[in-house]
């Protein structure tokens, strides 16, 4: 991945990103030794996103969009993934690929909407395959691919608008949940 050079000083530490307001509901980035009052640095203000996409290079361009927009992201290349990172971090939003080799994105997708613990995550499935009225009524946005770049961000930003319940960890905590979760995973082969 090729950074920017203006954000290199931001990287090496030598500077700290920080969010400002800018009229209406924008936000501007600069870099500064330190926030004045009443801004906050990038990382308070990012949202995380999970990529769920087998292709490694559709994933590789949504993380470098969804970084460029100052998103904190994590990759998953499948279902098992997927869950993976689910139950060891908060996620704000997630974005899935229908079809998902081995694995079902659209089994991932029910398993997710059904649990308590994921179900107030919206999902933009992204997706070149043909995408059924279960998949459209279960997603927060459907967007197919090839897509433009604008209106994914836009979908992506309106995803993160909605109130939501803070994002916590998926961890778990008990017998009962890590058999509950070796059925999902066993359903979803």
């Amino acid at each position: 991945m090729r950074i920017p050079a203006h954000l290199a000083h931001i990287l090496l530490g030598t500077r700290q990103p920080v969010v400002r307001p800018v009229g209406g509901n924008g936000v501007a980035l600069s870099s500064r030794t330190g926030p004045r009052q009443g801004e906050r640095t990038l990382l308070e203000t990012a949202s995380q996103v999970l990529v769920v996409e087998d292709d490694p290079v559709i994933a590789d361009l949504l993380q470098e969009l969804l970084v460029g927009a100052g998103h904190r992201v994590q990759c998953a290349p499948d279902v098992v993934a997927a869950l993976s990172l689910l139950e060891r971090h908060a996620v704000d939003l997630i974005t899935l690929d229908i079809e998902l080799g081995t694995y079902s994105g659209r089994a991932l997708l029910a398993f997710l909407k059904n649990d308590p613990r994921t179900r107030a995550i919206p999902v933009i499935v992204v997706s070149s395959s043909q995408v059924e009225p279960e998949v459209r009524r279960l997603a927060e946005h459907v967007l197919n691919k090839p897509f433009s770049i604008g209106p994914f961000l836009q979908l992506v930003g309106a995803s993160l608008q909605r109130p939501a319940p803070a994002a916590t960890a998926w961890r778990e905590r008990n017998a009962e949940e890590r058999l509950q979760l070796a059925v999902a995973r066993e359903v979803l082969e």
